[in-house]
């Protein structure tokens, strides 16, 4: 079990840290990350925006977090659901399948980012551009 907690302990870590240091070069430099289909093909893709999403939900800005990307946002709390409890079913069990429910969710999620991609660049509202 100790070891299954370091294997999701450690990636985290580093995760975490990554994050943090982009906001602080972000902060300090104004520095940003862009994305690279936006800047090559002029079309949004469903992650347009996250990064200045997670930079403004740093600060606690939940408005304009929201209004960077609306449904990354709307679907977070399910992403960090999901992924603390197949990590908390990976450390006590060991168990690293996913369940019939959790693909489905897996495949939902998927359906409404790729509807979310294509409506953002058909109707260019203000709520849906980053």
């Amino acid at each position: 079990m100790r070891t299954r907690l370091i294997k999701v302990v450690k990636p985290t870590v580093i995760l975490l840290t990554i994050g943090f240091i982009y906001i602080i070069i972000h902060n300090v430099t104004g520095f940003g990350l862009f994305c690279p289909i936006n800047k090559f093909t002029g079309l949004y893709c469903p992650g347009c925006g996250v990064s200045r999403m997670f930079l403004e939900l740093s600060r606690l800005n939940f408005g304009a977090a929201f209004s960077s990307n609306c449904v990354v946002f709307c679907l977070l709390p399910i992403f960090l659901g999901f992924l603390v409890y197949h990590c908390c079913r990976y450390i006590r069990c060991g168990d690293r399948s996913m369940k019939r429910w959790e693909n489905i969710l897996c495949i939902v999620c998927i359906v409404v980012l790729l509807a979310f991609a294509v409506v953002r660049n058909l109707f260019p509202i203000d709520i849906l551009v980053p």
